[in-house]
């Protein structure tokens, strides 16, 4: 079997950005969780540029979850090929075997064909048991993120619902000084009476201050709350990332169970139990320094056990990997649909 290179590169640049887009996503929420109080309306242009970098982190992150993904679906079907592969003989094996009378391809040479095919689907499954550590975790993440956001949201909103009403309130009563100006206005126009003529020209001065001071009311209240949609905007944005990240995570992580599966059930086939794999799936495994620490294989114990006990096939799971593929190529061009 031609061995593959591992991806543990790939892996350690995967755990970066999901640090990263954490770190950047916990930024945002932060920045974004207090009410502005006398802001302008560029309050949040900082925040709407951050806004942009996340997307890119987060469509480089999922751009790489997939190609691992992908790469261990690969790796898995090389295997299953170079199983189906083992008693082949090759035609310098043929020309041996003719002249030492004996068979081509003895019972100890497709043993070590298989433990070499084993010990591919291990490693295989040791690198997809740390890519689901790491969609679980950041999956967990974005879950509590999003518990912390949505009720900035509703103050957001509440908030701007209580600027909108102050904003009619000041509306009608700008309107209704400009009718006693206009009427104030009319009357000095047409005064003869110079003592009242003076009256109205103080009322049309304080009329006209009071007028003054509720323009530069509605100014302010125009300016709150366009910042407080522009809060609620990007809250509602990061909301939506966080759901969407979270909804993709669970497809990828099914495709992942499937794909660990698939090793499982070959490995099985190949080494001819699965011992050494439930060993590595224990909870908890002794340290070196005497402590305990999770086993590599931990989180397909479940997986492990099922397949033991013999009760599932492969066609059950070439049909859920048929299933999970369609549902993940949709959600992806629903995704980039979106994105269009």
């Amino acid at each position: 079997m031609v061995k593959l290179s591992s991806f543990d590169s790939e892996i350690e640049q995967a755990r970066a950005d999901a640090a990263a887009l954490h770190d950047q996503s916990s930024w945002l929420a932060q920045a974004l969780s207090a009410l502005p109080t006398d802001a302008t309306e560029t309050a949040f242009s900082q925040e709407t540029v951050q806004f942009t970098q996340l997307q890119a982190l987060e469509t480089d992150f999922q751009a790489r979850l997939l190609k691992l993904i992908n790469g261990f679906g690969t790796r898995a079907d090389a295997a299953y090929t170079a199983f189906d592969r083992v008693d082949h003989v090759t035609g310098p094996e043929k020309f041996i075997a003719f002249f030492t009378r004996r068979t081509a391809v003895s019972f100890k040479v497709a043993r070590a064909r298989k433990l070499e095919i084993a010990d591919s689907l291990k490693v295989i499954l040791l690198e997809a048991a740390a890519v689901h550590g790491l969609l679980q975790d950041r999956k967990e993440q974005a879950t509590v993120l999003r518990s912390a956001v949505e009720p900035n949201l509703v103050a957001s909103m509440e908030a701007r619902r209580g600027v909108v009403a102050a904003m009619d309130d000041a509306r009608q009563r700008d309107k209704t000084l400009a009718a006693s100006l206009a009427t104030l206005r009319r009357k000095i126009t047409d005064a003869q009476d110079e003592a009242r003529l003076n009256q109205w020209k103080a009322e049309e001065a304080e009329a006209a201050a009071q007028r003054e001071t509720v323009l530069s009311e509605r100014k302010r209240l125009g300016t709150a709350h366009e910042v407080l949609n522009q809060q609620a905007v990007l809250l509602g944005n990061i909301i939506d990332l966080l759901n969407q990240e979270i909804s993709l995570h669970v497809l990828l992580l099914n495709t992942l169970n499937i794909e660990a599966e698939r090793c499982i059930h070959l490995y099985d086939a190949a080494f001819g139990s699965l011992g050494p794999l439930l060993a590595d799936a224990k909870p908890e495994v002794p340290s070196a320094a005497g402590g305990e620490v999770p086993a590599p294989l931990a989180v397909f114990g479940e997986l492990l056990t099922l397949h033991g006990q013999g009760i599932v096939t492969l066609q059950d799971i070439q049909a859920r990997k048929h299933r999970a593929d369609e549902a993940l190529l949709s959600r992806l061009n629903a995704s980039t649909g979106m994105a269009d």
